[in-house]
C-alpha cells in the first residue's frame, strides 16, 4: 500500500458560521498530522468591491486563530468561480485534502455551499472531507471534534477501496476504530421477474457469502498491518443501509470511494455517495481512485 499523507489541508471558507463548522474537525487532525493549513476565499467581481474586502479581513483572522491555537495556517483570497477556483488553488498547492461544509446558502458571498461542494467532490482528485452544515447561534473559536469510529463501506470492487487507505491511516492516528460494511443489493425489477422465490433467496444467499468472505479477507489484510476491524454485511438499498448502520453504530465519520459503477454488489458508487452525503449526520470523506479520472466543472 502507498504511503497516505496528510501534510498540507485546503478549508474554503464563505464567511458565514455554517461553513466553520469544519473547524473542529480541522483543529483536531491537523495538530495530529503537523498538517499546512490554507484559509481560502473566493472573491466576486473586482477585487475592491466592499464585500471582497470584508473577506479578505475575514479569512486573514480565521489564519490568525488557527496559528494562535498552534496550527500552521495561511490565508488566501482568489477571484472567480468558487468551485473552479478551489479546484485549481488545490491542484497548484497539491493540497492532501479539502475539508469543506456542504448545504445551506450562507456567507459574505452567498455561496450555495450544497452546489458548491456538489461541483468539488465531481472533479476532483483529492480527497473531500464534507461536513454537513449546521446553523450555530454564536462561532465556535475553540473546539475540537475528533473520530473516534470509522465507516468503510466497500463494493468488493479495487475501485470501492480507494478510501480504505485513507481510513487506515486515520485510524493509526487517531486511535479510533474500523468497522468494515458490505451491503448486497437485492436484485432489480428485471433480474426479479426471471427468478422463482427459491432461486431469488438462493441469490441473496450466494451474494452474502461472498460478501462475508470479502469482508474476512479485508479485516485479515489489516490485521497483518496491525488494525483490529470489524466487519458486517447487510442486505438492502446501498445508501439507505449505510446510513442506517452508521446512525445505530454511533459512527463519528463514514469513509466511501465515489464514481464508478463495479464490485460485487454493482453499486453505482457516485450515485450512493451523493445519497449518503445528503442523508447521513456524521462527516463523509470521499475519495476517487487513481484510476478515475475527472474534468473541472463548467461555469
Amino acid at each position: 500500500m502507498a504511503e497516505i499523507k496528510l501534510q498540507q489541508i485546503l478549508v474554503p471558507l464563505d464567511g458565514s458560521l455554517e461553513a466553520e463548522c469544519v473547524l473542529p474537525y480541522l483543529r483536531d487532525l491537523a495538530p495530529r498530522f503537523d498538517a499546512k493549513v490554507y484559509v481560502l476565499a473566493v472573491g466576486i467581481g473586482q477585487k475592491t468591491r466592499r464585500v471582497n474586502r470584508l473577506l479578505e479581513d475575514y479569512i486573514a483572522k480565521m489564519a490568525e486563530e488557527l496559528k494562535e491555537q498552534g496550527i500552521k495556517a495561511e490565508a488566501a483570497v482568489v477571484y472567480g468561480t468558487t468551485a473552479e477556483m478551489i479546484l485549481d488553488f488545490a491542484q497548484k498547492q497539491k493540497v492532501d485534502l479539502i475539508l469543506m461544509a456542504t448545504h445551506g446558502l450562507s456567507g459574505v458571498t452567498r455561496w450555495w455551499l450544497g452546489s458548491v461542494a456538489e461541483k468539488v467532490v465531481s472533479a476532483s482528485a483529492i480527497p473531500i472531507m464534507l461536513v454537513q452544515a449546521k446553523r450555530l447561534e454564536k462561532r465556535d473559536t475553540s473546539s475540537k471534534q475528533s473520530i473516534e469510529r470509522i465507516l468503510v463501506p466497500l463494493d468488493g470492487s479495487e475501485l470501492g477501496q480507494a478510501a480504505l487507505p485513507y481510513a487506515e491511516m486515520l485510524t493509526l492516528k487517531t486511535g479510533a476504530s474500523l468497522h468494515l460494511l458490505h451491503v448486497v443489493s437485492p436484485p432489480g425489477a428485471v433480474e426479479a421477474s426471471l427468478l422463482t422465490g427459491p432461486d431469488w433467496i438462493k441469490l441473496i444467499e450466494v451474494l452474502q457469502k461472498a460478501g462475508q468472505e470479502y469482508l474476512k479477507e479485508m479485516a485479515r489484510q489489516l490485521a497483518q498491518r496491525g488494525i483490529t476491524a470489524t466487519y458486517e454485511v447487510v442486505t438492502g438499498e446501498p445508501a439507505d443501509k449505510i446510513v442506517q448502520y452508521a446512525e445505530a453504530n454511533k459512527v463519528s465519520l463514514i469513509a466511501m470511494s465515489t464514481h464508478g459503477r463495479t464490485g460485487l454488489a454493482r453499486w453505482v458508487m457516485g450515485s450512493v455517495a451523493d445519497k449518503v452525503v445528503h442523508g447521513a449526520s456524521m462527516p463523509v470523506w470521499l475519495v476517487r481512485s487513481p484510476k478515475m479520472v475527472a474534468a473541472k466543472p463548467k461555469s
